[in-house]
């Protein structure tokens, strides 16, 4: 039987998973796992990189937990996919260490994406861990070895730099990694609540995946329509409204959709008509997975095991990984040599 090529994508744990993870990225890696052998990162690490802060800190291991619960109520199924912590990987920082003399600073500040990173952090100058994120995450699709990425356009520079480590690497050393190919999709956007930017754990504009009925509902309710409309009767603006970006995102009657726009665009409906059926749609698509992570949160042995075998699994996979590393570099040597002949030396006197 051939192997499938692996797979390795995975989220940084600040926070719950929303339904803007949900469009962007889980939906395709529950379709992705059967077609690839799954590494889904739990990357906390990165966290680091903007918020060192002790008060972040302490809410690691929480989202973590967050974490993997969504993962396992959307349908990332751990029979097929390995999930992990990195920082229960110790060959992470081994691997980064080596990596880290293959690539030079101005290469790592060409990256698009480490500055609108600062900025989105309010970081005023470039901090060294910062920097070398892309590095980490070459780590990261390196040590299992993973064959292709997952990502959107706006990150393909990431994948970039780990091909080309990958390249420096294997021409200094010999055949060690293969070259990570990304799987490039045009990842929608959802935009948040707010009408005004993406959804963001940070910006207090989205609806979480563990969202109970109820909050969805008076999220729904305070959502930004048409700034134009004033009252019912004024024909609105269906094209860019977030409230119809959000019917056709999880509403699952075209035939109801297809009538409230003809209706919102001569004014014959009302927001809080057009709310109260989003607020109903969203909420049937999140059932299941609020049904799923109720079954987990009652039987916690289930995603503690399957964090437990998962990190397992990724260190065995880290350790093979390095125990390579070393005997291609020549950093397989034991400092037991030096122990058994430090008499060679003599007496140092001094």
């Amino acid at each position: 039987m051939t192997a499938k090529p692996r797979l390795l994508t995975g989220d940084r744990p600040t926070g719950r998973l929303h339904l803007g993870h949900y469009v962007g990225s889980l939906a395709n890696r529950v379709r992705l796992q059967h077609q690839y052998e799954s590494f889904f990162i739990i990357a906390d690490l990165h966290t680091l990189t903007t918020k060192p802060e002790p008060e972040h800190i302490k809410d690691i291991p929480l989202y973590i937990k967050e974490t993997v619960l969504d993962y396992l109520a959307v349908g990332i199924d751990p029979q097929v996919s390995t999930i992990f912590v990195q920082s229960a990987i110790p060959e992470t920082y081994q691997l980064n260490l080596l990596f880290e003399m293959l690539v030079t600073v101005p290469r790592l500040e060409r990256m698009p994406t480490l500055k609108d990173m600062a900025r989105d952090a309010n970081i005023d100058s470039m901090p060294f861990g910062l920097l070398g994120y892309p590095i980490l995450q070459a780590v990261d699709i390196l040590l299992p070895r993973a064959q292709v990425v997952p990502v959107g356009r706006d990150n393909q520079s990431h994948v970039e730099l780990a091909r080309e480590l990958v390249r420096r690497f294997n021409n200094l050393y010999g055949e060690t990694f293969p070259e990570p190919e990304p799987i490039i999709g045009d990842v929608p956007l959802l935009v948040g609540t707010d009408g005004q930017n993406k959804m963001s754990k940070s910006l207090g504009n989205a609806i979480y995946l563990s969202d109970d009925a109820e909050t969805v509902r008076q999220k729904v309710m305070n959502m930004y329509t048409d700034p134009k409309r004033l009252r019912a009767t004024d024909p609105g603006t269906v094209e860019g409204n977030p409230v119809f970006i959000y019917h056709d995102a999880f509403n699952p009657s075209k035939a109801e959709v297809d009538d409230l726009k003809e209706r919102y665009r001569q004014g014959k409906v009302g927001d809080v008509e057009v709310k109260q059926k989003l607020a109903v749609a969203i909420n049937n698509f999140l059932e299941p997975f609020r049904e799923k992570r109720a079954y987990f949160l009652a039987h916690p042995m289930i995603p503690n095991d399957v964090l437990a075998n998962g990190i397992r699994r990724m260190q065995a996979e880290a350790k093979a990984t390095m125990e390579l590393v070393r005997e291609k570099t020549g950093l397989s040597y034991s400092l037991d040599l030096f122990v058994d002949q430090v008499d060679i030396f003599g007496e140092y006197d001094g």
